[in-house]
């Protein structure tokens, strides 16, 4: 045999040999084989609806067998890609999902079961229309909004919103009649969140431009009352009409006599950023430090006490299983609180609501904290975790059974009822 023909069968042989000996040792999956991706969410309560994502399903529902931590699933769709299931009963915990179809099975996706809580929270739209960033006066969703960033109550049980996007204030009627009250048109201005005082005016910041307005929705005058303020941020006005202000870049929360307008340092953060400031019901100021990944009370002789978040920066969401010393905050840009003291407390980096329940004393660094709304970035109404926001700003206490919430990058106003 010539010696190129035995160079030709060596270079045939060794390629065979060496993929022989792979295939003993190394299985290679096939595109046939059904796999799991991931699930959506990733958290929830028995009698939720998941998506489960993957390949090679049946799309027939009934030819798929979906378990979650051993526990049959009932599946109501199904895809070549995905399956949409209804979670079956599970106590608090993380449980592993499979799935065996006529090609095949797979297992291990984790999913998280949370605590049942209390009572339901059902988000729905009543304002705007997702992604349309503009500022159109209108009725409910037939209005547009331009990143809505503070909501308020007045008196007559109106609601009133800051647009950012459009540099304006924004009023919504009874019927959901969205009117612009009021608008700042200097170049480069940002409006930002504010509040209204016992006389009904609604205070409110320019924060790109260190202002503090004053609006009378009354006679529609809206004027300059403060300048040279530090990145203002929002509004908060006490039981005597003081008016208080977070500037973030300045570190300091500045209060306001009502009547001369004399500036005052009320506290100094040592953190970067107060961003959101407001009265709890025994009068302690809480502020949300951005930038040091907490919130804090003040009381009235100064003394700064940390009542929720670790302090360090985390890229996930973590409620220190019900502990809000242990908890998670990336950037909250809005609070409030109900009539019977609980804290509802926005993330506008994680994208959801937290419920902050104090102690029998009214202490909230010794209470309950649990994520009661979203955590997943997008848009869904619906219930619980299954709603979806893109950014939540600020968030207003209607009553005991109704919350608002400024989504301020879905360009939306949403509702929330507690049942």
């Amino acid at each position: 045999m010539k010696l190129t023909s035995m160079k030709k069968i060596f270079h045939i042989l060794v390629p065979l040999l060496l993929l022989t000996g792979c295939q003993q040792d190394t299985y290679v999956a096939r595109v046939t084989d059904v796999r799991l991706v991931s699930v959506d969410p990733k958290y929830g309560y028995p009698g939720d609806l998941v998506t489960v994502l993957g390949r090679n399903f049946s799309a027939e529902p009934l030819e798929n067998i979906v378990t979650v931590g051993g526990e049959r699933a009932r599946v109501l769709e199904a895809y070549k890609d995905r399956l949409l299931i209804i979670l079956p009963e599970h106590e608090p915990g993380t449980y592993p999902i499979a799935v065996e179809s006529p090609a095949g099975s797979a297992e291990g996706l984790p999913f998280n079961y949370l605590k049942v809580p209390d009572h339901e929270y059902l988000v729905s739209t009543i304002v705007g229309q997702q992604g349309v960033r503009k500022c159109i006066d209108g009725v409910g969703t037939g209005a547009a909004t331009y990143m809505p960033t503070g909501i308020n109550k007045a008196a007559d049980g109106t609601l009133w919103f800051t647009d950012r996007g459009g540099n304006k204030i924004r009023h919504i009627a009874q019927d959901m009649t969205v009117t612009s009250e009021a608008s700042v048109d200097e170049a480069g201005a940002a409006v930002w969140q504010g509040a209204f005082d016992t006389a009904g005016n609604y205070w409110y910041n320019d924060k790109a431009k260190g202002k503090l307005y004053r609006f009378n929705p009354t006679n529609k005058k809206n004027e300059v009352m403060a300048t040279g303020l530090n990145n203002p941020m929002n509004v908060a006005i006490d039981k005597d009409g003081n008016i208080y202000v977070p500037c973030r870049n300045a570190k300091i929360v500045y209060k306001f006599n009502p009547v001369t307008l004399d500036k005052t340092v009320f506290a100094e953060i040592p953190d970067e950023g107060p961003a959101f400031i407001g009265f709890d019901p025994k009068g302690n100021l809480v502020v949300s430090v951005q930038h040091g990944y907490k919130l804090i009370s003040i009381a009235a002789d100064g003394t700064q006490t940390v009542i929720m978040g670790t302090g360090e920066k985390s890229d996930t969401r973590e409620d220190g299983d019900g502990d809000p010393l242990k908890a998670t905050i990336r950037s909250c840009q809005g609070f409030d609180f109900a009539p019977d003291g609980t804290l509802y407390v926005g993330d506008a980096a994680y994208h959801c609501v937290r419920k902050l329940v104090p102690d029998g004393n009214g202490d909230y660094s010794k209470g309950t904290v649990e994520t009661i709304l979203g955590g997943t970035k997008g848009y869904a109404d619906g219930k619980g975790l299954n709603a979806k926001f893109n950014e939540v700003d600020g968030i207003l206490v209607y009553d005991e059974s109704t919350l608002y919430i400024c989504d301020a990058q879905n360009c939306l106003i949403r509702k929330v009822s507690i049942r």
